[in-house]
């Protein structure tokens, strides 16, 4: 079998971590101890740097001289800043989709029965998945394809929200009863009227967020 390469390598842990800080399990503000980190890897700690410089430009790790790198910390305001930032994207798309008739009915209903098996299988990853999937599939119907990359350069620090901050028991099933009335509305033309849906969906998901926030921080 062929060795990876060190970039392979570099890679991966890219990957890695990428996933254990949008999982949770490094959370906002933890401490990421390099020298840990490389042993868990078998890297020494100049790619491993390398590996946090790079998870620092996409805003999920913070590094100081003094406290060396953590897991970027969510506040009220970056919870707020982000959904209004996906509102006025997701707004758009919808109002683009809804002109083209884009009928995404069937796969929401789909998604929308696999996520109720997530919900009874306690399975909060895969319910943030279809959720991601779900509102990227209505984005690329928007037929825009800047649009979409915009919105698909926030679903990182949209899923380490969720992940942070979101609890199997407190997940709403009625979520999917707004994808569906969204997804109709888009199907009959309706644009206003998926976005009225949208956005009473993002600010009941965005208060959530922000209760549970304020509830992990007045421990």
């Amino acid at each position: 079998m062929k060795p990876r390469s060190p970039e392979t390598r570099s890679e991966g842990v890219i990957d890695s971590l990428r996933e254990a800080i949008l999982t949770g399990r490094y959370r906002p503000g933890e401490r990421l101890v390099q020298d840990e980190l490389a042993d868990a890897f078998g890297i020494s700690r100049i790619p491993l740097r390398e590996a946090l410089r790079r998870l620092e430009g996409e805003g999920l790790v913070l590094m100081s001289p003094n406290r060396g790198a953590i897991v970027r910390p969510l506040g009220p305001k970056d919870v707020v800043d982000l959904y209004d930032l996906r509102l006025a994207l997701e707004s758009l798309a919808l109002r683009r989709a809804a002109e083209r008739y884009a009928d995404l009915r069937e796969a929401t209903q789909q998604r929308s029965e696999e996520a109720m098996h997530a919900i009874a299988a306690g399975d909060l990853t895969t319910l943030f998945h279809l959720d991601r999937d779900y509102h990227a599939e209505l984005a690329a119907a928007s037929d825009n394809p800047h649009l979409v990359a915009a919105l698909g350069g926030q679903w990182s620090q949209i899923m380490r929200v969720m992940h942070a901050y979101l609890e199997i028991e407190t997940y709403p099933p009625g979520i999917w009863d707004d994808h569906a009335a969204i997804a109709s509305a888009v199907a009959h033309g309706d644009g206003e009227a998926a976005v009225a849906r949208l956005e009473c969906h993002l600010v009941l998901s965005r208060d959530r967020i922000l209760s549970h926030l304020r509830e992990t921080n007045a421990r």
